[in-house]
């Protein structure tokens, strides 16, 4: 079935991702999105699928998933015994990814009620919770942590500058009992550009007794509208 809408990318070079924009055509009106704008971005049925997964290629969804399963693997977990917590859950990308492979998907988080509304409406039934806000509560994490037996913490580009802050991913991450699995894409454009999300958490995790890191692997996350290939890192590591 063809696409209620046509889009078409702005290449201009030189962009930041957080830059970045296209021309959306869609009821007989013709207008420039953000791609950063997922307010917009997820009104429109399809429009993120479009764009980020198809036009641009974006692996994180499918990279993030993996990665938890191997983690899991390593302690002896089969994906169908993870419940996980995906972190920046948008639509249910990444949930549908976990899902795939056996997860079981259980709480949805972003900042913006858009985003869950689009995860009902594209993917009904993915997620028994979905909690909204910039920074989740946390003895609300807590307890859907240990009512829902919840063992996997998940984020694909959800963490770092711009997103959900690295001191409150290590409180999320506290309140996970031992045996549980922490899997995440993170920007990695290099110290050169200024990007400091790797390090950040990859100190965050060096600073627990209790976590190791089982998989540390530089991927593309995805290309840039004008062309260019851009590399995330996927991280997992387990609590003992």
């Amino acid at each position: 079935m063809t696409a209620p809408f046509t889009v078409e990318l702005d290449t201009s070079p030189g962009r930041r991702q957080g830059e970045e924009r296209f021309t959306l055509q869609l009821d007989g009106e013709t207008r420039e999105v953000v791609l950063h704008d997922y307010a917009t971005v997820y009104s429109v049925p399809g429009l993120y699928e479009e764009v980020v997964q198809r036009r641009l290629q974006c692996a994180s969804p499918a990279t993030v998933a993996d990665a938890l399963v191997e983690a899991g693997t390593s302690l002896g977990i089969a994906p169908g015994d993870l419940r996980a917590f995906d972190l920046g859950a948008g639509n249910g990308v990444v949930g549908e990814e976990m899902a795939a492979r056996g997860v079981t998907v259980v709480v949805g988080a972003d900042g913006i009620p858009e985003a869950r509304d689009a995860a009902d409406r594209d993917r009904p039934g993915m997620y028994a919770h979905y909690l909204v806000g910039e920074r989740l509560d946390g003895a609300e994490v807590a307890d859907l942590v240990r009512d829902e037996r919840l063992t996997a913490l998940v984020a694909a580009g959800a963490v770092g500058e711009g997103h959900v802050p690295v001191d409150a991913l290590a409180e999320l991450w506290s309140t996970f009992p031992s045996g549980s699995v922490i899997a995440l894409t993170l920007k990695d454009g290099g110290p050169e550009t200024g990007d400091h999300d790797v390090p950040d958490v990859e100190a965050m995790i060096a600073g627990l007794d209790d976590t190791d890191v089982v998989v540390r692997r530089r991927f593309r996350h995805r290309f840039s509208m004008a062309g260019a290939e851009l590399y995330y890192l996927v991280l997992a590591a387990v609590k003992r």
